[in-house]
């Protein structure tokens, strides 16, 4: 492996969150993070990160958690009778599943109607570019995809000319590393066990001949609030832990793997 490109996703899904990923820039290897725009914490998390070198940001479209930008009442199939995204752990209880095509799960009858899904995707990447004074680096789906979010999402992504990270994972040069310690769900005494330093350094170990690794994880620090937006938690700070490690870093330089960005791949393509 030559270069790896380390990305940490849900920048913005509270300040802590926020807060651990600048850690993770500023102390680890952390070069790409995906912007959330729709939750409390997004104009702080815009703010700290807008003029910060060295990393590059795209954006998390986030259909789960929080409130959409769009009017409610303008996309009810997306959200509860509150007004809230309706959480990817209710959609998969709720919805019958009946397949998965590559990176989507296909259900009964897709939970997200494509227009009003359509609708959401476009008016968050207007408020990325609020936020953020200029267009995303990439375009990231959030949590769950299904037919009907991933049309959206190229639909969108395409309108805005905005890398696509599904068109990179499937590139011949590129190679996923494989995370297979973070099952969905994945309750908090099983996040707490979880070695994570150590099942990367396996993982990258054994990637060591791809040309180009791509790997996603979902550092943080871990504050009541966040215990509010989702279940994925104590496993944030063991991803900082490992993203900031000195073991980590050692083997990079050993191996004499450059860390790169989705900017990076743009101009090579």
């Amino acid at each position: 492996m030559r270069k790896l490109l380390f990305q940490s996703d849900d920048y913005g899904l509270t300040d802590s969150v926020a807060d651990g990923i600048l850690k993770g820039i500023d102390q680890g290897i952390i070069r790409n993070t995906g912007l959330f725009v729709n939750m409390p914490s997004s104009a702080r998390a815009a703010e700290k990160i807008r003029d910060r070198q060295g990393i590059c940001v795209g954006i998390d479209i986030n259909l789960v958690a929080g409130q959409p930008v769009s009017d409610p009442a303008e996309v009810p199939s997306l959200v509860n009778p509150e007004g809230h995204f309706v959480p990817s752990v209710q959609r998969m209880r709720e919805g019958r599943i009946i397949g998965r095509q590559g990176m989507c799960l296909c259900f009964e009858e897709d939970p997200y109607d494509f227009e009003q899904t359509l609708l959401e995707t476009d008016n968050q990447v207007k408020r990325f570019i609020e936020l953020m004074g200029r267009k995303p680096d990439y375009f990231h789906g959030h949590s769950m995809a299904t037919p009907n979010t991933q049309r959206a999402a190229r639909a969108i992504a395409e309108k805005y000319d905005i890398l696509m990270t599904t068109d990179v994972m499937s590139g011949s040069q590129v190679s996923m590393i494989p995370c297979t310690w973070t099952p969905k769900p994945f309750p908090i005494e099983d996040q707490l066990k979880t070695d994570v330093e150590q099942e990367f350094l396996k993982s990258l170990e054994a990637s060591l001949s791809h040309e180009i690794g791509y790997f996603i994880c979902h550092c943080g620090f871990v504050e009541e609030d966040l215990m509010k937006e989702t279940t994925y938690t104590m496993i944030r700070m063991k991803d900082l832990a490992m993203a900031t490690s000195p073991k980590v870093r050692a083997f990079l330089q050993e191996h004499q793997i450059e860390l790169i960005t989705y900017r990076d791949l743009k101009e090579e393509r």
